[in-house]
């Protein structure tokens, strides 16, 4: 049964960033082909990121780091932390951690595959997860798809899976965004999204075996949208490289997420600044 569901959720992914590829579909024709005999750029972002969030998701703990956040970028190419890319200034293309490569682009479409470490999660992570069974540490692919509907409306998909087979599972994200150029150096970016896992993902981060060793009742929750998510981001360069960089988020757990015995409170908010230097943008 959970084959057939993690199918059809994997088929419910591919649909959907088909349908935001098909968003384009005059691209091809109207756009300019690229100059190939141009060089490919290299660009950096270097920083430090300040963030406060829940100790996991549907914990009702806090967690505060002060992080590293850095973006590599040579043509196509690009080797980032979670938030360095947003540094880099890219409005439209998905924001992956890891390695990540634009498989093709245009001013209003952007296509991207990635390859990202899950660092899992482990009962050190709050004293409710003690006795559970710990969220392995995975590698997992992503295929993203962007596409800007007008020059501030953007929309977005992406389809992730766990490639090692660590029972990581799969998750598909939508997302919506409204940017809004404030000044020639600042923006803001108002966003919101939907998050939907398969039953092995849900498993994994929202379930309780039967005949463990945690006190909590036994829990198997199903595939499906499992969170959805709003923000505001604002964006600002102090001078030609340096840039500062501010977020709020609020989200809020769904469906047999939210009625999981894990989650103490659906509903959390992560708040976040940071700094960096960036070249040759």
């Amino acid at each position: 049964m959970c084959c057939t569901t993690g199918s059809i959720f994997l088929r419910a992914g591919v649909l959907a960033l088909v349908s935001v590829c098909a968003l384009p579909a005059a691209w091809a024709e109207e756009s300019e082909l690229p100059d190939k005999s141009a060089a490919p750029s290299f660009n950096y972002a270097l920083g430090a990121i300040v963030g406060s969030s829940p100790d996991y998701a549907g914990g009702n703990g806090r967690k505060n780091s002060l992080r590293p956040a850095w973006a590599v970028e040579y043509g196509r190419f690009r080797l980032s932390t979670s938030r360095g890319s947003a540094f880099m200034g890219h409005g439209l293309g998905p924001r992956e951690s890891g390695a990540s490569a634009t498989l093709a682009q245009s001013d209003r479409f952007s296509l991207s595959a990635a390859l990202r470490i899950d660092k899992g999660r482990d009962g050190s992570d709050a004293p409710i997860l003690v006795g559970l069974p710990s969220v392995r540490s995975t590698l997992r692919a992503r295929l993203s798809a962007g596409y800007a509907v007008t020059d501030r409306w953007s929309v977005g998909a992406g389809v992730s899976q766990d490639i090692l087979g660590r029972d990581g599972g799969a998750q598909l994200s939508t997302s919506v965004g409204y940017t809004w150029p404030v000044t020639a150096d600042t923006k803001i970016t108002v966003g919101a999204g939907a998050s939907f896992g398969d039953h092995t993902y849900l498993r994994g981060h929202f379930g309780v075996p039967a005949g463990g060793a945690s006190p909590l009742p036994a829990f198997d929750p199903r595939a499906g949208l499992y969170s959805v998510d709003g923000g505001v981001e604002v964006m600002s360069a102090i001078n030609r490289h340096w840039v500062v960089l501010g977020a709020v988020r609020v989200s809020q757990l769904k469906g047999d997420a939210r009625r999981s015995p894990l989650t103490v409170e659906p509903m959390g908010y992560s708040v976040s600044v940071g700094l960096a230097y960036r070249c040759c943008r």
